[in-house]
């Protein structure tokens, strides 16, 4: 390996730690999962407000404790926590974590590396992701049906753990142990694609190599928990009316008569907006916190008809 590209994947190597299920997730159990050691620069922060879902951490666990965890292919709805339930389960255990965002100009250069110029010399540079490869980070690949089905294609060996052979000779290694993830709103092969535009669709070759999870809203109890915990000043009646409220408004997209559900993060920013503009007179500001976390991206007839949803749940009358 060229002094070069030994720089580039050279640095300290995370600590190895054994945590505890109750340790890392609060669970009431003992049983032993891998982490790392505090203290790595590219290990996510904590968010105080996230709340750990049992039957995921149990789905999680499950992943971790395998000798050779596939990678993880979660597919769901937006803004239902896919990335965060990723980045949050990075922070826990302290891994050194690397998320490669997806856009549709991508090319498999751009995550994989680029020949340049080095005093006077063509040497390969290898990208984040190779890095992130031979140390043994957490790789996320964020909103993955984003990406040009070739990208995917050229990170095939990366995906089965094999060493990776570069244009000049040279061998990227696998770290002993590799945690790769990948969040979509799609499973890749085109169902759901008329409702996420410029999503890929990807083939069996790139699909098979995934354990695939479907991930959904939380659950109505845990939502409501996650609101509160974000937003302990927010009354919590209000709370469980904004979650009923989503539910209604997720029922009414599946049913057709809505263009898109409302998200987790739609009900925080909603929240938000509730506190800040509660004692304005010139608005209500319940349904004016509402349309400026969601419904303003609405047609007025659809706003208008989820002003209804909020009006039998809250008993304020709407504008």
């Amino acid at each position: 390996m060229s002094t070069h590209l030994h720089n580039l994947l050279s640095g300290n190597d995370p600590v190895p730690r054994i945590y505890t299920v109750q340790q890392a997730f609060g669970l009431p159990s003992q049983m032993k999962i891998p982490g790392y050691a505090p203290g790595h620069p590219l290990v996510p922060e904590k968010n105080p407000a996230f709340v750990w879902q049992p039957a995921l951490v149990k789905d999680l666990i499950e992943w971790l404790l395998d000798p050779s965890p596939d990678p993880l292919w979660i597919t769901g709805p937006t803004g239902c926590g896919k990335t965060e339930l990723l980045v949050q389960l990075g922070a826990t255990l302290h891994l050194p974590t690397v998320v490669v965002s997806a856009k549709k100009s991508t090319e498999p250069d751009d995550i994989l590396g680029r020949i340049r110029l080095h005093n006077g010399s063509t040497v390969f540079e290898p990208g984040v992701l190779l890095r992130a490869y031979a140390k043994g980070y957490f790789i996320l690949f964020d909103e993955i049906d984003g990406y040009p089905p070739d990208v995917m294609l050229a990170c095939h060996r990366i995906l089965e753990k094999k060493p990776v052979v570069l244009d000049s000779g040279e061998i990227i290694e696998p770290a002993a142990r590799v945690l790769l993830a990948a969040t979509a709103n799609t499973r890749g092969d085109g169902e759901g694609g008329e409702i996420y535009t410029a999503t890929s669709i990807f083939n069996l070759a790139t699909l098979n190599r995934f354990e695939k999870w479907v991930m959904d809203y939380y659950p109505p109890e845990i939502e409501t928990r996650i609101i509160q915990t974000a937003l302990p000043e927010l009354n919590e009646q209000a709370i469980v009316c904004m979650v009923k409220s989503a539910k209604d408004i997720r029922v009414a997209f599946e049913q057709g008569s809505c263009p898109g559900p409302i998200s987790t993060r739609d009900l925080i920013r909603w929240g938000r907006k509730l506190l800040l503009s509660a004692q304005r007179t010139d608005v209500k500001p319940l349904y004016h916190a509402f349309d400026k976390a969601f419904g303003n991206g609405l047609n007025k007839h659809v706003r208008a008809a989820l002003h209804k949803i909020l009006q039998s749940h809250f008993s304020v009358p709407a504008p």
